[in-house]
């Protein structure tokens, strides 16, 4: 009978163990698990600042486009104006 108890106990022991290694085992798990929740979180925020950044981006950039398309209309004005002098220039001269 007390072979039959000692067995028991050692096999009590051995479940015992088991379990101690798959309690730490789970709680490395866990950590792990909420490393990763902390990263996800943080990796959310940083998106959401990016994307902010882009959208501000692509408002200055549209700004710019429209600048430069008033440059371009003031070039050309210019451009035609400066031709007109000349040609007044010149029509001065063959006056004179």
């Amino acid at each position: 009978m007390p072979d039959k108890l000692d067995l028991i106990l050692q096999k009590l022991d051995s479940i015992e163990s088991k379990v101690s290694m798959m309690d730490e085992r789970l709680l490395h798990v866990e950590s792990i698990q909420k490393q990763h929740g902390d990263m996800i979180t943080q990796l959310i925020g940083i998106v959401a600042s990016t994307n902010q950044k882009v959208s501000d981006m692509q408002t200055d950039i549209s700004a710019l486009i429209e600048g430069q398309k008033r440059q371009d209309k003031i070039i050309e004005s210019l451009a035609l104006r400066s031709l007109e002098q000349e040609t007044e220039l010149r029509e001065i001269k063959r006056a004179k």
